[in-house]
């Protein structure tokens, strides 16, 4: 089993509590400049949303922004004749569902569904138009940066699925998770994590299995709990703090980070 590979200063970074406000709820929205959040707000809109519900499908207009408070999503394509899924982001409190709009993208290229229900603020694009016109512009300038990032990490899931164990790709799918849900508890399946993580069925479910019997999670009835994520990074490959880092960078020198 590979150790991990994170600087020294990782674990105490993961403990400490995020230094940012709290007014949406989303570290996107929070990490504006206060005046740029008072010019936004009039326009947002906080919506919920159920298990399984779409909030996106290839091809049709994106109309809205929608940024995760509890909400946690998952984009995903078909690339293959398999009519397998293929995912692309799965996207919490740090993100935003539509995170191709401001690669000049007006129509969605991938579905995104709810894999545990919640609350998101939504924004039309229309009001993000005409406050945000230019790349400098605040909201903007940090979904460029969360585009860079996700498709910085969507090649490194690419690298790690095809390098590293089950047990290790599946303890960095579960930190993940737990730090985008921003809880350790949260409902999914089984087959939604085999999915997700590009991990077959039985093997997602012997694994768990396993983490169960080590006191690493639990899982029952279509719910989830890490219990020991200090263990699983024990585990976890290096992969998971490559991405990390880059989650947290489009962070770096914003108000509020």
């Amino acid at each position: 089993m590979l150790e991990p590979q994170q600087p020294p200063y990782e674990r105490e970074r993961r403990a400490r509590p995020e230094q940012h406000s709290l007014l949406f709820g989303n570290r996107i929205l929070d990490s504006l400049p206060p005046k740029e959040a008072e010019r936004l707000a009039p326009a947002m809109r906080r919506v919920f949303f159920q298990r399984d519900q779409t909030i996106v499908r290839p091809g049709e207009p994106i109309i809205f922004l929608h940024f995760p408070v509890d909400v946690f999503a998952w984009s995903w394509t078909e690339t293959t004749e398999t009519q397998r899924p293929t995912s692309v982001l799965t996207v919490g409190h740090r993100g935003v569902v539509e995170w191709n709009r401001v690669l000049a993208t007006g129509r969605g290229n991938t579905c995104a569904t709810v894999i545990s229900p919640g609350a998101a603020w939504r924004l039309p694009i229309d009001a993000f138009e005409q406050t945000q016109p230019l790349p400098t512009s605040p909201l903007r300038r940090l979904l460029l940066r969360f585009a860079n990032a996700t498709i910085l990490n969507a090649a490194c899931r690419l690298a790690c699925n095809a390098e590293h164990n089950i047990d290790q790709r599946l303890a960095r799918w579960l930190l993940w998770v737990a730090d985008e849900c921003g809880r350790m508890e949260f409902a999914i399946t089984h087959q939604q994590i085999a999915e997700i993580a590009a991990i077959r069925r039985p093997s997602v479910s012997l694994a768990l299995s396993q983490f169960q019997r080590s006191g690493l999670v639990r899982s029952q009835h279509g719910r989830l709990r890490v219990l020991q994520p200090e263990r699983l990074e024990k585990i976890v490959c290096p992969c998971y703090w490559f991405i990390l880092n880059n989650a947290d960078g489009v962070f770096k020198n914003e108000s509020g980070a």
